[in-house]
């Protein structure tokens, strides 16, 4: 049986090849780099995924970067580029190979499995699971696609914050238009000129003569959470419109005043949506994202086998 090393020992490599680049480099060419200087063989690159299909090694380098990203030791300047982050040097540092434990002690981590844990609105699978020695082989199914989404979560928010504020605002329409929202009708979920409030975004027609209409608010922001007076200035431009159906989609965060007030409104119906939770509506309606390979999980027919003849 072939070998493979485990992804976190390509971390050491990839930041070493990072640092040898001393500045931006393929993330293609990186991993070729990462393969030679590792002496992986023609008899380990072979071995494939079955759920992917792809190289397990490759595959592997990859996790490594994503892992090593969450530290900020590993940054993505541009698609498709690498280069050393903030962290590097004080991992590199440690003169020795640095394994999934000594990320997990950094601060950075912390911070990431907090934001994880308050962001995470699902989180049955991942609590439930027991120890992996116990756990079926569902429960290891189920807890490998969560990971793999959450990564993809992880990305999918990378990409959104490089979107202009217009390419973003188009993004939550066509999010919206593929749930259904206007009755399947493109022509009926449409964005709006920006007035001298900016206010509005966009315009949902429930109905084909647009009777009743749903009004759309888009705020790009990286770090800064949507405040309760943004909310009320939507609110109001609803209001202004004499619509009563609102939804309200952020890149970021949500000030808790501001759900709250979301959710004392009686008059209207609000929704708050923020940059995970369109990150995962992506995901289920398919917007930016595909289907890498779907896996067949077979079970006994015992209709088959139920009678004799």
């Amino acid at each position: 049986m072939v070998d493979i090393p485990k992804f976190d020992e390509f971390m050491t490599p990839l930041l070493e090849v990072l640092k040898k680049a001393d500045g931006d480099i393929l993330a293609h060419d990186a991993t070729d780099a990462v393969i030679e200087n590792m002496k992986i063989t023609e008899d380990q690159l072979s071995i494939n995924n079955v759920s992917s299909g792809g190289s397990k090694v490759i595959d592997r380098v990859h996790w490594a970067a994503s892992y090593l990203k969450k530290v900020d030791a590993i940054e993505r300047p541009k698609r498709g580029y690498l280069r050393l982050g903030a962290n590097a040097e004080k991992l590199l540092s440690l003169g020795k190979k640095i394994n999934l434990s000594d990320l997990k002690l950094m601060p950075e981590w912390a911070a990431y499995e907090l934001k994880k844990k308050n962001l995470d609105k699902d989180k049955n699978v991942q609590d439930n699971l027991q120890d992996i020695e116990e756990s079926t082989p569902q429960d290891l199914i189920e807890s490998g696609v969560k990971t793999i989404n959450d990564q993809l979560v992880e990305d999918l928010l990378d990409q959104i914050n490089k979107l202009s504020p217009k390419g973003f605002e188009n993004l939550v329409l066509n999010v919206l238009a593929k749930m259904g929202y206007g009755g399947g009708d493109e022509s009926r979920i449409k964005g709006v000129p920006r007035g001298p409030d900016g206010g509005i975004d966009g315009k949902i027609n429930e109905d084909k003569l647009g009777l009743d209409q749903i009004y759309i608010q888009a705020k790009k922001y990286s770090d800064q959470k949507v405040s309760r007076p943004t909310i009320q200035g939507f609110v109001g431009a609803m209001t202004g419109g004499g619509c009563k159906k609102g939804v309200f989609v952020t890149s970021s965060e949500f000030t808790s005043e501001a759900m709250r007030f979301s959710e004392d409104l009686r008059d209207q119906r609000l929704i708050l949506i923020n940059g995970t939770k369109l990150a995962n509506l992506m995901i289920e309606y398919c917007v930016g994202v595909q289907v890498k390979k779907t896996i067949q999980v077979r079970k006994i027919d015992q209709d088959f086998f139920s009678g004799e003849d």
